[in-house]
């Protein structure tokens, strides 16, 4: 029941909000889904749920009705077909799956209350304008796709107005409960990616080109055995910085064929496939890509720390504090349905 629910951002870090923020942003492809999928659902799917008092929460109430507007969303944003609302005994079930995440919403926002945690307008309107920047809808094709889809634009601003709210409360009443530790985010750094990952390996390259005169089988051919020549000469003594200057077709032939420092991911992956597997001063093969036909040597190889350590790290810390924010909003609602008068009628 602790999953992400629908357009409710629960977590503290940048890197969770960022996450939050699309989901928001995924919003009005959810309407559009919901429209079309209810309107593949037979009418007698819904004819047990027109209206009525599916539970009451303390003073407030959830109708049957609020949970037909729930559900179609529910299933879209747990990769569920909305077809299966056809079969009954399943249909149940996910009605009571969809109430009890209706309760669990109700008691976080009468704890809002209680502690007179509001949205400004403004915040409102930011969290609007950057889901029509990721839907790259002007203003009023915004509030026209809204409203084509059978919500209005006020109903939906108080959506989104609910949604800040659980998140602010999750913040107030668990955030400072949610603590990731160093050690944490090094073991699970480690045990992803291993003691390699804390190191990065470096080339220095450098290479012969031969380009063909065309795609032409002849030209390709006729390509191929001049590297293969050239191979040849640098084998049986020549110099390759020699033989780089005179017959590479390289813009890099000037400086004996000298490429520069690299490491995975910033060279052509045919030729990078070639490079990475070359000892220091070992001649490669011809190696063929986009580009030509390629004779490689690798002059040096080094370990440096790896760049991305810091942002893998990050990410890494941004999982662990979903999953601890989760742990901890699972024991506050918990605690908050013993103190609370929940009378399901369903």
């Amino acid at each position: 029941a602790q999953q992400r629910r629908f357009l409710e951002p629960l977590l503290l870090t940048d890197h969770v909000m960022m996450r939050a923020r699309h989901t928001l942003s995924t919003l009005l492809l959810v309407l559009v889904m919901s429209a079309m999928a209810a309107a593949s659902v037979p009418e007698r799917a819904y004819a047990a749920i027109i209206d009525g008092v599916a539970a009451r929460i303390n003073t407030e109430i959830i109708t049957l009705y609020d949970i037909r507007v729930a559900t179609t969303p529910y299933l879209l944003q747990r990769g569920m077909d909305p077809q299966v609302l056809s079969q009954p005994g399943q249909r149940a079930k996910i009605y009571r799956e969809v109430l009890g995440d209706l309760i669990e919403s109700k008691l976080l926002l009468q704890e809002a209350g209680k502690l007179s945690i509001t949205i400004a307008d403004e915040e409102i309107e930011q969290w609007m304008a950057y889901t029509r920047q990721q839907q790259g809808l002007s203003q009023e094709e915004f509030r026209e796709t809204i409203e084509e889809y059978g919500m209005s634009y006020a109903d939906y601003r108080n959506m989104v107005r609910q949604n800040l709210v659980r998140m602010r409360i999750t913040q107030v009443k668990v955030g400072a409960k949610v603590s990731v530790s160093d050690a944490e985010v090094e073991a699970k750094y480690r045990e992803r990616y291993g003691s390699m990952g804390l190191n990065e390996r470096y080339i220095n390259v450098k290479h012969i080109l031969v380009q063909p005169a065309s795609e032409a089988p002849e030209a390709l051919e006729l390509a191929k055995q001049r590297a293969l020549s050239l191979r040849t000469r640098i084998a049986q003594g020549e110099s390759f910085d020699d033989v780089a200057r005179k017959d590479s077709d390289g813009p890099s032939a000037k400086k004996g064929g000298k490429l520069g420092t690299f490491r995975r991911g910033e060279l052509d992956a045919d030729f990078e496939e070639a490079a990475f597997k070359l000892e220091v001063n070992q001649l490669s093969e011809v190696v063929r890509t986009k580009f030509g036909y390629h004779i490689i040597v690798v002059s040096q190889i080094e370990e440096k720390p790896n760049p991305d350590i810091a942002d893998r790290k990050d990410e890494i810390r941004g999982v662990l504090s979903q999953k601890a924010t989760e742990r901890q909003l699972a024991i506050y609602i918990k605690g908050l349905r013993e103190r609370a008068f929940i009378d399901v009628k369903i």
